[in-house]
């Protein structure tokens, strides 16, 4: 009471605002109170005092009837003029005000007191007027726009509740009526226009003259939010199986079928040893056992066999690196395009509207609107998905139909907490907060007629008394209290499942028409869709193919490498070489062995026969050649002939050492050096001996001559 006495109260007019809301909503205290406080702008006590006064003082049967009687709302449209008539207008003529003004019996800032303006109010859905066609204005909350334009109206002095008129969204394209033709008929047909009404060239060319701002109409993009590098790294996490990825490269029958063929590799390659006698002293196990690891040491590329002699050999030899070759290039291709599909998806960061331009993205506006024409015009090349209202450009960001959309500061900030617009907190403006595609504010919209009807002249009383809105802090003020009673999702402590989870037990068995239902199924999947997504690359996102290239060495893949990849078939889960695609490269090796033991064959059947052969036949036509010279006897002949076999048999038995020299070269080498480390043994035992015997010698003299003087 100290701070408002019964006297005040009863003369101030905040008591009619109170019995308002306590006669319609007498359990919302909280909204009340803060409507209270931002409409006459009284401290936080003061209004809870006053509130508490009324709630103690006044009769509720009084208040009801003094509620009726007096209190703002439900209001309906007095202009039934139909939407873009043309040749008719409620535009009043206020060209005597100035005369007024110009003798000093009016001021500019209260010209307008007593006057009723005909006012055109934006009434479609979510604007911010709420009104129905049934019950007008809404007595609860206006709407900012109503809230404004009474408080304009008290502090100027006029009146505007029982003189508006309302308007709806354009019908579109398809008729030919934009939001641009709507702004041009309303400042010709109305005093003013009532909505967020942006600038550009084209308005401002077509008479448009604009009211201080109260809107911050800055075009901005928003899309789903995009999943961090830095986060999709910290999610990979080690496991167990991680460890046999080396493996993967190959399909079990391939990796069977490698270690077959390097275990043949050995054997080939021990036959022909064995059939150029190539043995030496070494056991067949200790000879098997080289042989396998010389052809292991091969299969990757290692070239271990030295320099191959004689045909066969160097058929082998080049069987196995060709063989090796292919196989290593295989498995590294097919291991690094494994590596590549299971690392952490690379991320592409749009920032900014020319980035999502470039790479392609389709994106939704909302038909005819100025953010509509902006994108429209300075970037014709946009994939542009215009929508008929806010709802269904947001739909369609849901829906993925398009990756972002274009939407201007003030209604995101709203929007972003409305549960129909952003059910699961999942949109976020590119580039962050602070990044905008065009700066603009909006604010109401009349003529700039100065000479017919003076409209210009309602314009300057609005901006004068917009301005100290501003200053005293009533608009801000005011956009708290509109984003307090629009927001229903807070996403800054928003948890997806915790939220789903809520929605869900307090959805069973109330829901009678089941929308409610039906949009939580829907969230549901989206955050299934949601969690697919993140170990996948979308075209979109990525700006990649969103396809693997499959590294393979078979010739249709090898081929077709070069060209466009192919989509990743639903039921292929990994680039693993299956042995189909690599029988050719084995068939290839086995086919080569083949030819080099054929070829060994031969030979050994070769130097056996033909050869010892060919010896003979070249003795006997020495021998006929010998017998053909004069002089020539019976027992010469026959001594040649007994030479001739013998340098024949010494022959073979020269070769015989040879091979027996070449088997026991390294066991002599060995046997030598063995001889030589007992060499050195025995020098050195010679040695200490040696310096022994001579102790010896020297003690035995000098006893000697000891005794010798004795």
């Amino acid at each position: 009471p100290r701070y408002a006495p019964d006297s005040q109260l009863q003369q101030h007019p905040i008591r009619d605002t109170a019995v308002q809301h306590l006669t319609q909503k007498p359990f919302e205290t909280e909204k009340m109170i803060s409507f209270i406080q931002v409409q006459h702008r009284l401290p936080l006590r003061y209004t809870i005092c006053f509130y508490a006064l009324i709630l103690s003082s006044f009769n509720h049967k009084h208040a009801t009837s003094f509620a009726q009687s007096t209190s703002p709302g439900g209001e309906l449209a007095f202009f039934k003029t139909p939407q873009m008539a043309a040749n008719i207008t409620h535009r009043q003529d206020v060209c005597d005000l100035y005369d007024g003004i110009r003798n000093g019996t009016l001021t500019l800032k209260d010209s307008l007191r007593g006057r009723q303006l005909n006012i055109l109010m934006g009434a479609y859905e979510d604007a911010f007027f709420r009104y129905s066609p049934t019950e007008g204005i809404d007595p609860d909350y206006p709407g900012i726009a109503a809230i404004l334009l009474d408080e304009l109206a008290r502090r100027a002095g006029f009146t505007w509740r029982n003189s508006f008129g309302i308007y709806t969204e354009p019908k579109g394209e398809e008729f030919n009526e934009s939001w641009n033709d709507v702004l041009f008929w309303g400042i010709e047909a109305y005093d003013l226009s009532v909505d967020w009404w942006s600038r550009n060239i084209e308005r401002l060319m077509q008479g448009v003259a604009y009211t201080q701002e109260w809107y911050d109409a800055s075009i901005i993009l928003i899309g789903k939010k995009q999943e961090r590098q830095e986060q999709s790294q910290k999610s990979r996490r080690l496991k167990v199986e991680d460890a046999w990825n080396w493996l993967k490269p190959f399909s079990l029958e391939v990796w069977a079928t490698t270690l077959g063929t390097v275990v043949l590799s050995g054997l080939v390659f021990q036959i022909l040893e064995h059939l150029n006698g190539n043995r030496g002293d070494r056991k067949w196990f200790v000879w098997w056992s080289e042989n396998l690891f010389l052809s292991a040491i091969n299969a990757t590329q290692a070239y271990e066999y030295g320099k191959p002699k004689g045909m066969p050999s160097k058929i082998f030899a080049f069987s196995m690196a060709l063989w090796s070759l292919i196989l290593t290039a295989t498995y590294t291709a097919n291991l690094a395009s494994l590596l590549v599909e299971n690392a952490p998806p690379q991320v592409r960061i749009i920032e900014t509207i020319q980035e999502a331009v470039v790479f392609g993205h389709p994106i939704c506006t909302w038909d005819g609107t100025n953010s509509d024409s902006y994108i429209k015009t300075f970037f014709p090349e946009a994939i542009r998905k215009p929508k008929k209202t806010l709802e269904e450009m947001y739909k369609g960001l849901h829906e993925e139909e398009c990756r972002f959309a274009v939407e201007v500061i003030q209604q995101w900030l709203i929007n972003q907490h409305v549960e129909r617009f952003n059910p699961d907190c999942d949109l976020e403006w590119v580039g962050g907060n602070g990044k905008v595609v065009s700066a603009s504010a909006a604010g109401f919209a009349t003529s700039t007629d100065a000479g017919y009807k003076c409209t210009g002249l309602i314009r300057d009383v609005i901006n004068i008394h917009m301005e100290e809105m501003i200053y005293d802090g009533f608009l801000r003020d005011s956009w708290e209290v509109e984003n307090s009673l629009t927001k229903e999702v807070d996403c800054n402590s928003y948890k997806p499942q915790q939220f789903l989870n809520n929605n869900l037990k307090s959805n069973t068995g109330t829901d009678d028409t089941g929308e409610r239902r039906r949009r939580l199924e829907v969230t549901k999947r989206r955050l299934e869709v949601a969690k697919k997504y993140k170990s996948q690359h979308d075209d979109g996102l990525l700006g990649g193919s969103g396809t693997h290239r499959r590294l393979k060495a078979s010739s249709k893949s090898a081929a077709s490498s070069v060209g466009a990849a192919e989509a990743e078939q639903p039921g292929e889960s990994s680039s693993q070489m299956e042995l189909p695609a690599m029988l050719g490269t084995f068939f290839i090796h086995w086919a080569f062995m083949l030819w080099a033991i054929i070829a060994g064959v031969i030979k050994k059947y070769y130097r056996e026969n033909y050869k010892h052969k060919k010896v003979i036949v070249a003795t006997r036509k020495d021998h006929a050649t010998k017998e053909e010279q004069p002089g020539g006897s019976s027992n010469e002949t026959e001594n040649y002939e007994e030479t001739t076999r013998m340098k024949e048999e010494l022959q073979w038995q020269m070769e015989d050492l040879l091979h027996t020299f070449q088997r026991s070269k390294a066991t002599l080498i060995k046997e030598q050096d063995e001889l030589q480390w007992k060499m050195d043994q025995l020098k050195g035992v010679l040695n200490e001996t040696t310096t022994t015997s001579r102790n010896h010698r020297h003690h035995d003299s000098t006893h000697d001559d000891s005794l010798r003087s004795l």
